[in-house]
């Protein structure tokens, strides 16, 4: 099952949970959601929910890739996929970059 705008809303209300402190950086999206904007789709512009994953070795090493199509570095992530389930799910299907051809 595709992760749908109430999944992301209960991400990002979780997490206002743990760090209240922090309600107004969240605060666009979460109106976005609320009225049902799709935000899972990368077809949804100006906005939609990406993921990524910040891989750390026990040395503080911190793994980052090389966007190919921004051409900066980032940590590994990419849009979220109708076959993802969770949030997680996505983040971890896109923490290894594509070997290129």
């Amino acid at each position: 099952m595709a992760i749908t705008d109430a999944d992301i809303s209960d991400a990002l209300h979780a997490y206002l949970e743990r760090y209240p402190d922090e309600a107004e950086q969240p605060a666009e999206p979460l109106r976005l959601l609320a009225r049902g904007q799709g935000l899972a789709s990368r077809r949804s512009f100006p906005t939609h929910v990406t993921v990524g994953a910040l891989l750390v070795r026990e040395d503080a090493e911190i793994l980052l890739i090389e966007h190919l199509a921004y051409g900066i570095t980032l940590q590994p992530g990419g849009h979220l996929e109708p076959t993802d389930a969770t949030l997680v799910e996505a983040a971890v299907r896109e923490r290894i970059p594509a070997s290129p051809a």
